[in-house]
């Protein structure tokens, strides 16, 4: 039996293993479809508009369904201006497009406004194509386009600058038009160098590289100049990020005017290089403690700095709050510059609740579609969907005052998308809501009192009426007491006399004498007793039962007596 059943399942696994090479393998095989996008590369003169096409083909033969694009491009030369199914602005553009049924090609046309002279680069940052059954497509080739900007007639070819400061610290050697390369330090503590660059010519553009986020040794600063015809001239600054390295260089002791600040001391400096001030402070002479010393005011900051020399002879900021008489470290939180591309949330997405659609407008030119919260007329930021630099899809706050993006993370529960005013107004009414639900509990209060105060009242006066009967009603009442009365009376009496009647006298001896002994009466006190009172007639009236009843005569009726019976006609 056993080798009956191995037998039949080796038959069954070669019959598999037969079946299985015999099979063609395109039938086991699925193809997922191909497209590739393409671009064209224009040509534009500044300050005219370009047309740039982009086009989505099917390699494999599928019809295509839809598609997102994600693209990117450099925002100091190129503006974008419009497009079919696209928007964007400040270095991103998001187009998104569906297929005509059956259509195996997507296309549309974007439109750039050429802000300065040179050649810049259009590509792709991200991609999502689906044919007509919504399976992804993938792209085999993937372009970009090139647009090269020409200078307009008679451009300058200036791209010198005409002045170059950093802060804190100061440069090295000293400025010069003809000098590209510098080198300045700075201390541990520093994370930003601000660069001050004004170019030679008007028309010429500056941009600013690498002066966020210094590390620990050296960093590399690039300050580009494009002249209006499109050349480019770099300068270099060297950063070197040390320990010690010039945060309040030149400090000086002033001399006893010390300060405790969590148990160590520090000197206040007399004077201090007025170039390591941080960025947005400018030097000024103060009085501090009677003596004329250096320190830094906030140019549009409400801020007095300090700078205080430790015991190691090092010189640093701190903040000096004059009302208070206390000294707080200069700290700055930065960060490093990171770009997030807009895109346009899919079907999935859900936009928070309490926001509605709206218009961002960027800083560096365009506009990008957001949601800002609803019912606010001034709204102070907006929200958008976006893919940070991993790849992260999310929403982003925009605060359009400072021009600074954070995550969006969704308010506390129960105040979800509500603006202030609506937190106002929800306030106020549930106070309405509270002194209401008061006043009614007083009102309740007072109803019960009132209600118990009546239940005693009705109980006190029923009472007194239940103890005074009317009179007449108290008279009959008297009236029937004593017939009742009367008539038990008579009755005894009758009784008493019929027995007395029925009973034989006693014969008394005449001759007997009565006299009183051990306190009994004698004969001779017979005359000496109380004589027997007659008994009364009795009150009967005898009636002949042979009579007919129309004979029988009425029982008279005292005149004085009153009924104790009154008809009443129900």
């Amino acid at each position: 039996m056993i080798r009956l059943k191995l037998k039949k399942a080796f038959l069954g696994a070669a019959m598999s293993a037969m079946l299985a090479f015999t099979v063609p393998w395109g039938l086991l095989t699925s193809f997922a479809a191909s497209a590739r996008i393409a671009f064209s590369d224009p040509s534009a003169t500044v300050g005219q508009e370009v047309n740039v096409n982009v086009k989505i083909s099917s390699l494999s033969g599928e019809a295509l369904g839809r598609s997102s694009l994600m693209l990117s491009y450099d925002p100091n030369v190129l503006e974008f201006v419009s497009g079919a199914d696209a928007s964007g602005g400040a270095g991103s553009v998001s187009v998104r497009q569906t297929a005509e049924a059956g259509a195996q090609t997507m296309a549309t046309s974007l439109t750039f406004r050429a802000l300065q002279a040179g050649s810049t680069q259009i590509t792709v940052s991200t991609q999502e194509v689906y044919d007509a059954d919504e399976q992804i497509v993938t792209i085999d080739r993937l372009g970009n386009s090139t647009v090269t900007v020409a200078a307009e007639a008679g451009a300058s070819a200036d791209a010198g600058l005409k002045s170059l400061k950093v802060s804190p610290g100061s440069l090295t050697p000293e400025f010069s038009a003809d000098v590209t390369e510098y080198s300045v330090s700075v201390g541990p503590d520093v994370t930003k160098l601000a660069v001050s660059a004004e170019a030679s010519d008007e028309a010429a553009t500056v941009t600013v590289n690498g002066s966020s986020n210094l590390q620990m040794g050296e960093n590399t600063v690039n300050c580009v100049v494009t002249a209006a015809d499109g050349q480019t001239k770099t300068y270099v600054i060297h950063v070197t990020k040390t320990e010690g390295g010039a945060e309040a260089g030149g400090a000086v002791a002033a001399g006893d005017l010390t300060v405790v600040i969590d148990e160590a001391q520090y000197s206040v400096a007399h004077s201090f290089d007025v170039t390591t001030l941080p960025e947005g402070f400018e030097g000024f002479t103060y009085n501090y403690k009677g003596q004329d010393i250096m320190a830094g005011k906030g140019i549009q900051k409400d801020l007095l700095l300090l700078c205080l020399v430790n015991g190691d002879g090092q010189g640093a900021f701190f903040i000096y709050d004059e009302a208070a008489d206390a000294f707080f470290p200069y700290m700055e939180v930065s960060t490093s510059p990171k770009s997030v591309i807009v895109l346009q949330p899919d079907e999935s997405v859900t936009v928070p609740a309490g926001f509605t659609a709206g218009i961002m407008n960027l800083p560096g030119g365009g506009q990008v579609e957001g949601w800002v919260p609803a019912g606010e007329e001034n709204p102070k930021y907006m929200i958008f969907y976006g893919m940070n630099w991993n790849g992260t899809k999310d929403f982003y706050r925009y605060d359009l005052e400072e021009n600074t993006i954070q995550r969006y993370f969704q308010d506390l529960p129960g105040v979800d998308g509500i603006s202030s005013e609506q937190y106002k107004d929800i306030a106020l009414t549930y106070k309405d809501l509270l002194h209401d639900y008061d006043m009614r509990g007083v009102v309740i209060i007072f109803l019960i009192v009132v209600s118990a105060g009546l239940a005693v009242a009705l109980i006190v006066v029923a009472r007194r009426k239940g103890g005074k009967a009317r009179p007449e009603v108290k008279e009959r009442t008297e009236k029937k007491s004593r017939r009742r009365d009367g008539g038990k009376r008579a009755a005894a009496e009758q009784a008493a006399a019929e027995a007395y009647t029925a009973a034989e006298p006693e014969e008394i001896p005449q001759d007997r004498n009565w006299e009183p002994e051990d306190g009994f009466l004698q004969p001779e006190d017979e005359d000496r007793l109380p004589e027997r009172e007659t008994e009364p007639e009795d009150d009967f009236e005898f009636v002949d039962l042979d009579l007919e009843p129309e004979d029988v005569p009425e029982p008279k009726k005292p005149e004085d007596e009153d009924d104790d019976f009154e008809f009443i006609d129900l």
